[in-house]
């Protein structure tokens, strides 16, 4: 494994359920439903809402789809990449957790 891949942070399915949990809880609070007013919506049961929430079950794409649609709102899977010009003129793109110590960019706001 090079330094490289090493130094980035890794995908990783524990941190994909608990980025999921977040954001469905949200969705959930913003319309002020409970789990299972979520679970019958959703057509599943409250104890897999309750798992979803809690980040113990990795939730399949489909199940993300119909999550989405279910609250209207656009499902987006990124790669995250970026391009930037450095100071030279040259330009190029790369991932995120690129480690140049000399690299300095902002983001857009987030959504």
């Amino acid at each position: 494994m090079t330094a490289l891949r090493k130094a980035r942070k890794q995908n990783n399915a524990d941190v994909i359920a608990a980025q999921c949990s977040r954001v469905l809880l949200g969705l959930r609070k913003h319309t002020g439903e409970t789990q299972a007013q979520v679970a019958k919506r959703l057509r599943m049961t409250e104890s897999m809402i309750s798992r979803l929430e809690s980040g113990t079950h990795v939730p399949s794409l489909k199940t993300l789809c119909r999550i989405a649609d279910a609250f209207d709102r656009e499902l987006e899977i990124a790669f995250h990449e970026h391009e930037h010009t450095h100071a030279d003129g040259t330009r190029h793109s790369h991932p995120h957790h690129h480690l140049d110590p000399d690299h300095r960019h902002t983001h857009g706001d987030k959504k």
